[in-house]
């Protein structure tokens, strides 16, 4: 390879990669700011901790997905017993070994409201009570909604479409001035 060719093209690579993996959408970056609201759907769910357990909820259509960790070290609670109340709803969740999550199939969250929910979890000796509430917005009661990652959006597409069309574009161009280069050199000669 050309070596004034090299030290361009090689740059230019490594910047338009750059570009486009540093694009960041509203609520994606790591700032001091609050986070913004994703224009994407996102699944209703819940968080809540206390000094043993932290547990995080998520309502998927018609069952509620409840994800258990130890608070001290993330560490994820596997088998426990985790007991649901919500006004007149009573569950035991379900463990799923596959997916690490305790699943509870209830109809009450069907309807849009905000509904309070409190969480016994027994994991061996350790037993605490979590409550939290989860709001199921209107449009988004008895339906599968996929998470809030819009990285696959027609903007961010295009956007590495654009990038990526900016790097062939300036290759094409270097590629084309080293070969009037080498064209004009070789007839001189």
């Amino acid at each position: 390879m050309n070596r004034p060719f090299s030290r361009f093209a090689m740059p230019l690579v490594a910047l338009a990669f750059s570009f486009s993996t540093a694009i960041a959408g509203p609520g994606h970056d790591h700032g001091d700011e609050a986070p913004v609201a994703s224009s994407g759907s996102v699944s209703p769910r819940f968080e809540a901790h206390s000094d043993l357990f932290e547990v995080v909820g998520v309502f998927g259509g018609h069952e509620l997905s409840v994800f258990v960790d130890q608070y001290a070290d993330n560490a994820p609670v596997l088998k426990a017993k985790v007991e649901l109340e919500s006004g007149s709803t009573k569950a035991v969740g379900e463990f799923h070994e596959d997916s690490g999550d305790y699943k509870f199939a209830v109809k009450s969250f069907e309807k849009p409201g905000e509904y309070p929910v409190t969480l016994t979890v027994t994991a061996g000796d350790d037993v605490d009570i979590l409550a939290a509430n989860l709001v199921i917005p209107d449009g988004h009661a008895g339906e599968d909604h996929a998470h809030g990652d819009n990285t696959s959006s027609p903007l961010y597409q295009r956007i590495g479409i654009g990038a990526a069309a900016l790097v062939v574009l300036a290759l094409l161009i270097l590629g084309v001035r080293r070969l009037k280069k080498t064209r004009g050199a070789g007839g001189l000669k």
